[in-house]
């Protein structure tokens, strides 16, 4: 085969290769990347216990990657953290609590901001100052997830102890009015519901054990007794779920098809004229 063959090869498997691999991001906002349908997955997650009907539950975390990518790798040298609160009790058994209400503020820091560490000398205190010390991402609301205006509801093994174990679900809506420079690219009432009003911006998916509390000396009242993980689903404003090849990936790959249709002309030439 002539060498040019061998070029017009390489050059379509490169650019079919490119083509099913590269997809464009949302977009950069506040120096952290955004892709497409993008689930927030926590690995971090504490909260303090709830006990009985009008406890209010609380805590913090730290977002480690945004679909399945590693935050050190969408913004340089920055963490993306939150805060929640507000959850009130409206009824709880040993194996279910549902809650009204709640809250959630995310925040970007970078510098002396990038800071979020557990099992420090401030106990979780300390833990909530560094969660919350960047710049407001994101704020988000409890969305009504059932005719009585629950908004999350949790279930599992021991609720209403101080060694509970189980897992949570609920919505959100984006909460416009308590700022947060990604609130705008959230705003999509994409995510089904059927009590609240309309759809949801957000849903989440999360577990919770008081098997390992960070700092055992503040339980059963501190706000970390219990611990574990989350997901935070939603949809971007514009931008479909599987995603759109970036500018240059089509050309590349307009570059391969071409390619390939020149080797064929090649051989079939070959071929009448043998």
């Amino acid at each position: 085969m002539y060498p040019v063959n061998r070029t017009l090869q390489a050059v379509a498997a490169a650019a079919i290769l490119l083509g099913t691999g590269s997809y464009a991001v949302a977009g950069t906002i506040g120096g952290l990347e955004v892709s497409n349908g993008p689930t927030f997955g926590v690995s971090q997650t504490y909260q303090n216990v709830v006990t009985g009907v009008g406890d209010t539950q609380a805590g913090y975390g730290k977002v480690d990657s945004i679909n399945s990518i590693p935050i050190s790798s969408l913004c340089a040298g920055c963490e993306l953290t939150y805060r929640f609160s507000g959850y009130t009790v409206t009824s709880i058994s040993p194996t279910e609590v549902k809650y009204t209400g709640g809250t959630y503020q995310y925040y970007l820091g970078f510098g002396a901001d990038k800071d979020f560490t557990t099992l420090n000398g401030g106990g979780s205190a300390g833990d909530l100052a560094e969660a919350t010390n960047g710049t407001l991402f994101l704020s988000l609301k409890g969305h009504a997830i059932d005719a009585a205006g629950n908004t999350l509801v949790g279930a599992g093994v021991n609720i209403g102890t101080t060694s509970p174990t189980g897992f949570g679900s609920g919505l959100f809506d984006v909460d416009t009015s308590a700022g947060g420079i990604a609130n705008a690219f959230f705003d999509t009432n994409a995510v089904p519901a059927l009590f609240g009003g309309g759809n949801a911006d957000f849903e989440l998916g999360s577990s919770f054990s008081g098997l390992q509390p960070a700092y055992p000396g503040e339980c059963p009242g501190g706000q970390a007794c219990l611990r574990g993980g989350a997901d935070f689903t939603a949809a971007l404003t514009g931008v479909t779920a599987t995603g759109v090849p970036e500018p240059a990936t089509i050309t590349l790959l307009g570059l391969g098809v071409a390619g390939w249709a020149a080797l064929r002309r090649r051989k079939k030439h070959r071929q009448l004229t043998l």
